[in-house]
């Protein structure tokens, strides 16, 4: 599962250092901003080049494997979503045109057009919709209808690839993949929706 892994983002520069060429990133835990480019750093003096020569760096984090784990329904408690009213010999009725949306947590750092590539799907794609639903109230009752949201729900890895630092020449140092297999730095979750639906419910409490 760890062979032949491609980087999607690279991490930016965690501490402060003037950059020649590219950046190199110190691998201290976290999101981290994404840089352009590879990664030269200028070193400066003696002292400076005796800190960072030998120190753990970062090639950049990328996500992998996706995983479907479940259907998940939620019933917005908003104007438009539900309706409630007595019966017998009456309907309740909705019609709305409403937003909804993809979503995604857990990026770890790694671009949404990453996280978008290993889902197979636009995790922040938003569409526009319309609820519609007639429901008929046939005993005497008060009752609620209700629309909500379905998405389908999945799980992705994020790992980040690994080096150390090393001086090229007496002014430049470069982060080096140190030939181990890719870190793993967690697991998020990507939300693609999927459909609408209705429930109708007796009794106030809905």
């Amino acid at each position: 599962m760890r062979k032949n892994l491609a980087t999607i983002a690279v991490l930016g520069v965690t501490g402060a250092a003037a950059v020649a060429g590219g950046t190199v990133v110190l691998a201290q835990g976290g999101d981290q901003p994404t840089p352009r480019n590879a990664s030269v750093v200028a070193a400066g003096t003696s002292t400076q080049k005796k800190a960072r020569a030998g120190q753990p760096c970062s090639l950049g984090k990328f996500s992998k494997y996706k995983k479907f784990v479940r259907t998940e329904k939620a019933w917005p408690n908003q104007p438009g979503w539900r309706a409630s009213g007595w019966g017998p010999h009456s309907t309740l009725q909705l019609s709305k045109q409403v937003q909804v949306a993809n979503t995604v947590s857990g990026t770890f750092g790694v671009s949404v057009e990453g996280i978008s590539a290993t889902v197979g799907f636009n995790v922040t794609k938003t569409f526009s919709t319309t609820i519609a639903y007639t429901a008929e109230l046939k005993k005497k009752a008060h009752y609620t209808l209700r629309a909500g949201t379905v998405h389908k729900v999945y799980v992705f890895n994020v790992y980040e690839k690994r080096g150390t630092t090393r001086f090229f020449t007496p002014t430049a140092v470069r982060c080096v993949w140190d030939q181990k297999p890719p870190h793993y730095v967690g697991t998020g979750t990507a939300k693609k929706f999927w459909t609408l639906d209705y429930r109708l419910t007796k009794g106030r409490k809905a």
